[in-house]
């Protein structure tokens, strides 16, 4: 009786949601805007393309061009390719293991992701990562999944909650309106200028649905909450969550990036005639006197390109353009215009992911392939890679023991040794699994990364924020960014923002050939809702 009662109340809840306000919207197909041009370039036609940075931008531009017959040529700085996505061999007690960066997931309304995948056949590579699981020092663990069309998933999420409650949730008609009548220009106009934390404060937003619900997301941000913009975690919340009835659907690979993506995606790349370059890092540009356009890099004179595109990190991007400044040139002007603005965005803090082999695994913690932990600093997530990656399970089952990813995305420590890092976070873990305290589990193995390239979404930065045709717009026809540090006109975020702004890249390169360009398929920009307005903030 009680679980009928809950069913019809979720049913008619979810009818005054939908009433009130509406359904998500339709993702949106942005067609090509020269759909008459032919799809490739005409047989006996050359194009010569340079891409600077071999990550998910880049190899996704690489991917567009190379397969309508431009001539491409990544050249990456790192050993490795995959930006974010990198995976490298790491000898550890007596086995080579396949390390990441850390641990991604793929979400429903990673469209272009999603693209690439099915042209690259690598769908066999993924799996259904269902609930999501949480723990806090200051309410009950929690284990979230969606269920149903929209708005029951949403609505179950909160009824099924430990911490939260319907009418609480119902309570936060400012928050409310805010998500629901998500208007994506509207929102960076008025939000961008407060930080995430303000904007909840400033709307009455409850504090345990705000440290239950939206706080989490923030952690994947690598931005702390005191200054990661408003504007963005709405753009967020509004991307992950609210822009399709199935939006929160997420995956996870079967085996190591590296493995189930990147090395796929090279192999592609070279049978459709591209030239990848690792070690290879590009210094500064070089222009033509007597057009101004980008004709190369420093370190291959010799070598002529037809199209540029810089798709390295945000630091990347910065000191090619800043080396290339130091030459006199007939560019030095527009790219004087393009660092004002790049040089005003910034860097997230520094980040370390610890990775351990211990001798023993936790019990009865299969479920939990990923724990988020926002209250545990500097701990902000727990990856338990012996329950869904194959090397890692193997191993597992041959020795008894597991392989955990610790994801310290607060890290307040400084550059301190690797051997140092597991003896200041035991403690941390300690509360979150005192199990393996308890148990005695023994560390094996080690190896960390730590990386201070991600980029910032600090309130302010919009305005700053070039798009991928910015260099174009100064003057430079035949350059273009691309990377998950750009703005773009549509809903984005991580590794969709990355491909996504690698194919307006490439698609700028079409358009100025006159080949035909690539579709988007892209979220909607505006929220399930709009009957109410946004309060704007006195």
């Amino acid at each position: 009786m009680g679980l009928k009662r809950t069913a019809v109340s979720i049913v008619l809840a979810g009818i005054f949601i939908v009433y009130m306000f509406g359904y998500p919207k339709s993702a949106r197909i942005i067609p090509p805007a020269n759909p008459d041009d032919p799809p490739r370039l005409p047989e006996g036609q050359q194009r010569n393309v340079l891409i600077i940075g071999g990550g998910l931008a880049g190899m996704s531009a690489a991917l567009e061009l190379a397969e309508r017959g431009y001539q491409v040529t990544i050249r990456e700085a790192d050993s490795v390719l995959g930006g974010r996505l990198h995976t490298r061999p790491v000898e550890r007690l007596g086995q080579t293991f396949q390390v990441e960066h850390g641990f991604h997931g793929w979400f429903h309304n990673y469209y272009q992701f999603k693209d690439i995948r099915e042209r690259l056949d690598i769908d066999k590579n993924f799996q259904t990562w269902g609930s999501n699981f949480f723990k806090w020092r200051k309410y009950l663990p929690e284990e979230i999944s969606s269920w149903g069309p929209y708005p029951i998933n949403i609505l179950g999420i909160v009824i099924n909650s430990q911490n939260l409650g319907i009418v609480s949730a119902m309570m936060n008609q400012g928050p409310m309106a805010d998500l629901m009548n998500f208007d994506m220009d509207v929102v960076y106009d008025k939000y961008d200028q407060y930080t995430f934390d303000e904007w909840a404060k400033l709307r009455n937003l409850d504090t345990t649905f705000y440290d239950v619900m939206l706080r989490p997301a923030l952690s994947v941000t690598l931005n702390e909450e005191n200054t990661l913009s408003a504007a963005e975690m709405l753009m967020y919340s509004h991307f992950y969550f609210l822009s399709d009835s199935q939006a929160d659907k997420r995956e996870i690979t079967r085996m190591d990036y590296g493995s189930a993506i990147i090395n796929p995606w090279a192999e592609r790349l070279t049978k459709l005639g591209a030239r990848i370059e690792v070690n290879a890092k590009v210094e500064r540009l070089l222009v033509d006197d007597k057009t101004g356009k980008i004709i190369g890099e420093s370190s291959h004179p010799e070598e002529k390109y037809d199209h540029v595109i810089l798709a390295p990190n945000l630091q990347g991007v910065e000191e090619i353009l800043t080396a290339t400044l130091k030459v006199d040139s007939p560019a030095k002007q527009p790219i004087q215009k393009i660092l004002k603005n790049v040089s005003q965005l910034e860097i997230a803090p520094l980040y370390k992911v610890l990775r351990a082999w211990f001798d023993k695994e936790l019990e009865n913690s299969g479920s939990a392939i990923f724990l988020q932990t926002p209250d545990f600093d500097p701990v902000s997530a727990i990856g338990q890679y012996h329950w869904h990656e194959k090397e890692s399970e193997e191993w597992a089952k041959k020795t008894g023991g597991s392989i955990m990813e610790f994801h310290l995305y607060d890290w307040k420590f400084g550059d301190v040794r690797d051997e140092d890092i597991w003896g200041l976070i035991a403690p941390t873990v300690k509360e979150i699994y005192p199990e393996m305290f308890e148990r005695d589990f023994k560390m094996l193995a080690y190896h960390v990364n730590s990386y201070e390239n991600f980029p910032s979404f600090k309130k302010g930065l919009q305005q700053y924020r070039p798009n991928a045709t910015y260099p174009s717009q100064c003057g430079i026809p035949n350059l273009s960014f691309a990377g998950d540090w750009l703005r773009t006109s549509y809903p984005s975020a991580l590794m969709e923002r990355a491909v996504s702004t690698g194919r307006e890249a490439a698609n700028h390169v079409l358009l100025s050939d006159h080949i035909r360009q690539a579709p988007f398929k892209v979220c909607p920009s505006h929220g399930p809702g709009n009957r109410f307005s946004s309060v704007t903030f006195s």
